[in-house]
């Protein structure tokens, strides 16, 4: 936790408990009278927690202030106490002043639509009846909307949302989900060989291993360019043309998919604490663990139509 002050702890500690209390912001005289201490001395202070993470600050003539995830964190609050907001993105991916406080999904039954109303703090009409925006994604089950705005209730703090897309990622590790069956190529190997292990193995790419250690990654690709440059003598540690991109087993896979995506790739290998390869994880593999779900009750489905 940051170096707080005691004035700065007793500041936080009031917002944890006046939040969770109310379920909406805070405002500084509250947090004054709950502290014993002047709104001004609340006021000054607020932008220090705010730099350094513990605050949220909503501007505004209804706006006020909320404790952060780690905020709750630092001061050991359990989980099942926090009432932590969500941010709303643009279709552009900028994020909002404006954060969702709960969720209700009104029309879920609707074989057309589905509606979600929003509760909401911040300045709505930075948003207008048409915009297309993103919600998430949530602590819990780490739901992420997608939707456009078809109503707009500044009054009660609150939007009507037609959803487009919903999606919630689930909280598996990587060792789950990657494939065990590794097949790998050692660094030594002639670059005719290891095309054949590509070639016979079906595969797109294979780690190269010295002694067990990964020490690069080759691909279909690394054996085309060096075909096409004329060098075909070289061994399968100097095609290699990137640097693994590796990833813990023990990871969630939302971190695998996020290094996917920085990095511009479709594959991580999986690698253990001695940085041996244990697995491969793609982006194929996450998909049909977020669909799983989809395809057991589809199949259900289908098998009680037939019975029935």
């Amino acid at each position: 936790m940051a170096a707080l002050s005691s004035p700065q702890k007793e500041i936080v500690i009031a917002l944890l408990e006046l939040y969770d209390k109310k379920r909406s912001l805070v405002k500084s005289k509250e947090i004054a009278i709950r502290t014993g201490r002047d709104e001004g001395t609340v006021r000054n202070i607020m932008p220090i927690l705010r730099a350094i993470g513990m605050v949220e600050a909503i501007p505004g003539p209804r706006g006020g202030y909320m404790p952060t995830g780690k905020a709750y964190e630092s001061f050991n609050v359990p989980k099942n106490l926090r009432s932590l907001a969500v941010p709303i993105y643009t279709r552009k991916g900028t994020k909002t002043d404006i954060t969702v406080t709960d969720i209700l999904f009104k029309s879920v039954f609707s074989p057309d639509f589905c509606q979600a109303i929003l509760k909401v703090v911040g300045n709505l009409s930075t948003l207008n009846i048409g915009d297309e925006v993103v919600i998430g994604p949530t602590p819990s089950g780490r739901m992420i909307i997608e939707g456009k705005i078809t109503g707009r209730d500044d009054l009660h703090g609150e939007l009507l949302l037609e959803v487009i897309n919903l999606i919630s990622m689930p909280k598996v590790e990587v060792s789950s989900v990657m494939s065990k069956r590794i097949v790998t190529i050692p660094a030594e190997s002639k670059l005719d060989e290891a095309a054949g292990i590509i070639y016979r193995e079906f595969i797109r790419a294979a780690p190269v291993v010295s002694n067990g250690q990964l020490v690069g990654m080759i691909t279909s690709s690394d054996i085309a360019r060096c075909v096409s440059e004329g060098n075909v003598q070289i061994t399968a540690k100097d095609a290699t043309s990137r640097k693994p991109v590796t990833i813990n087993a023990s990871e969630d896979i939302i971190e695998a998919m996020e290094r996917m995506r920085r990095s511009s790739i479709g594959r991580l290998v999986v690698i253990d604490p001695q940085n041996k390869p244990v697995g491969i994880i793609t982006r194929t593999d996450i998909l049909s663990r977020i669909l799983r779900p989809f395809e057991m009750v589809k199949d259900r489905g289908l098998e009680e139509a037939i019975h029935s």
